[in-house]
């Protein structure tokens, strides 16, 4: 029996063989299981940072202080707008064209987040001050309380700018897999403040003045060391002499506009909040908030881990338009969300005490308990919304995302509103799970619709045969991807070239492992004269052939297929090797 006898198979044996190479989520959930836990340390390091203000204070000086750090937590959220719409769309735009493949793109984008980093960090050290004086006249505060919030304020303002450089330096890292490096600096940072802070406070007696300073402090070393370590250690700064266009600094923009609109509605929401918890509670509800932000860190730190370890990945699949892998992706995140999150809000309604004495209130607020039950109540809804931003984002639905955030988060202060008016003060913090369900509705029908559109694309751009290939069924893999192509009618000569690409690609991946185990995932793209052939592995380096020393690795069949194919696009990124073939027929 020939070859081509061999490809006539039956119909179960074809459903057979789809069911045996089923794209699975192997090699997404292995890359998720190696960074999630990185990504966890480091905003444990992060929540460290943010909330060992309240924490040092709170113990040390007493309810009031920890109310005065609390009041000025609007005004932080609000000067952080910048920092994230710059970190968000640099890292967006720059893995979305890695995945792309698009090289001068690329260091065009690296140009472009250069550039518009240093400019927005000297725009947000000169704008937060009038910002930041308005906001704080704006409470009524008493004397006392004023006053301490001022000597907090002043510290954290120093901050905002080193802030945002060491913010996108952190993105930067994460798209490029450095996230040991990213662990151990927010480690560093988060030890350092929580030093600095005992330091300033207890031993040069400057009260909350110094729990400001020790910020500032801390924040300047990171962002130091941040930049030193991505300037040694990546080429996020190299640009080869490319300038950026327009488009790149607007892409960047466009990207980071959805995150950045979701941070300016929660610092609007945050301040409206702080006002009618204020009204409602008293001076006393700044204890009761800062427990309740306490807690909600606590919950986002599982929530931006799991974002944290997916951008990279759906930045990567969306940009080489492999929607299956997306999907599968955002599958596997959705599960880590509700185990992880739903977890921690079971610790919060069942021993809600525990995050008052953290803090050093024995003291408890009037309903103090109840109000935390309430408000972790919303903690799992918060972190599916932000992953339905981080999904649409990349698939370019912002101004979708920038209108469901404007309008879904408007409503947290008139749902807590009417809920103080209508039961009591105490159920205005139900008003945060109401706001998450709405948005969460409103994403999973645009969700729907989004899939329904993907379906059509799909089937307008060809056909798309999508594998998860095990070493050893490599030759069985290559005799599936021929029948495919012999079924649809497709060029023989180019599935007999993409199937050989398939062995050789495989073989080699499992060659440079040495024994040790590897994960492929394939996606093949047919037209009538041209076929396109896609494969991330985590095997080793293949590198770029400027590499000597690497290039020694290469097989020879590697070289004779980067000869055989029209174009060869090969990158290493987030440790696994990511190949693009183009074949002509």
């Amino acid at each position: 029996m020939n070859d081509r006898d061999s490809l006539k198979i039956t119909r179960q044996q074809r459903k057979e063989i789809r069911e045996r190479f089923k794209r699975d989520n192997t090699l997404i959930t292995s890359k998720l299981r190696k960074y999630l836990p990185i990504m966890i340390l480091t905003n444990l390091s992060v929540l460290l940072l943010v909330s060992v203000d309240g924490l040092v204070v709170g113990n040390l000086l007493g309810a009031e202080a920890l109310s005065s750090v609390n009041i000025f937590y609007p005004a932080t959220v609000l000067i952080g707008v910048a920092s994230d719409i710059i970190a968000i769309g640099s890292c967006t735009c720059l893995s979305l064209r890695m995945g792309k493949s698009d090289r001068e793109g690329l260091l065009r984008a690296k140009h472009a987040s250069l550039v518009t980093m240093l400019i927005a960090a000297v725009v947000t050290g000169l704008i937060q001050i009038p910002i930041i004086t308005w906001l704080i006249q704006s409470y009524d505060l008493s004397p006392a309380m004023h006053s301490l919030t001022w000597q907090y304020a002043i510290g954290v303002m120093i901050s905002m700018p080193f802030g945002l450089i060491s913010t996108t330096g952190a993105f930067q890292l994460t798209i490029v897999g450095k996230m040991k490096t990213l662990m151990v600096l927010s480690g560093v940072e988060g030890i350092a403040n929580l030093v600095l802070d005992l330091f300033f406070v207890q031993v040069m007696g400057l009260g909350v003045a110094g729990a400001g300073y020790g910020t500032a402090c801390a924040n300047m070393i990171r962002c130091a060391i941040t930049v030193i370590c991505i300037a040694r250690n990546t080429d996020i700064y190299q640009y080869m002499g490319r300038k950026a266009a327009r488009k790149d600094f607007r892409e960047i923009f466009v990207r980071g506009l959805p995150e950045g609109a979701y941070s300016f509605m929660l610092a609007f929401q945050n301040y409206l909040m702080m006002k009618i918890i204020l009204n409602e509670l008293g001076e006393s509800g700044g204890v009761v908030r800062g427990v309740c932000v306490f807690a909600l860190s606590v919950a986002l730190v599982f929530s931006r881990g799991i974002q944290d370890s997916a951008r990279p990945l759906t930045g990567l699949s969306s940009g080489s338009r492999d929607k299956k892998g997306t999907r599968v992706l955002m599958h596997s995140c959705f599960i880590l969300n509700l185990l992880l999150i739903g977890g921690f809000t079971v610790i919060c309604e069942a021993a809600p005490k525990a995050f008052y004495h953290l803090h050093g209130v024995t003291a408890i607020p009037e309903n103090g308990l109840f109000m935390l039950r309430l408000c972790a109540v919303h903690f799992v809804f918060k972190g599916c919304n932000a992953l339905f931003r981080l999904y649409f984002s990349n698939q370019k639905d912002s101004r979708f995302i920038t209108i469901t955030t404007v309008i879904g988060n408007a409503t947290l202060p008139l749902f807590a509103f009417l809920l103080s008016k209508m039961i009591s003060g105490t159920w205005l913090w139900f008003g945060y799970t109401l706001t998450e369900v709405l948005i969460m509705a409103t994403d999973l029908i645009h969700y729907k619709n989004r899939l329904l559109v993907d379906a059509k694309e799909a089937a307008a751009e060809g056909d798309v045969l999508y594998l998860t290939v095990r070493p050893e069924e490599a030759v069985e893999a290559s005799r599936a991807i021929r029948r495919y192509a012999d079924e649809k009618g497709y060029n023989k000569r180019l599935s007999y070239r993409v199937s050989l690409c398939m062995e050789e690609m495989t073989a080699y991946a499992v060659d440079s492992q040495q024994g040790r185990d590897v994960h492929i995932q394939i996606m093949v793209r047919f037209y009538d004269d041209e076929a396109v052939f896609v494969i991330l592995d985590d095997g080793i380096c293949i590198a770029l052939d400027s590499d000597e020393k690497a290039q020694q690795l290469i097989v020879d069949n590697y070289g004779l297929l980067k000869k055989v194919a029209k174009s060869v696009d090969y990158q290493y990124v987030l440790n696994m090797n990511y190949t693009v073939f183009t074949f002509s027929a």
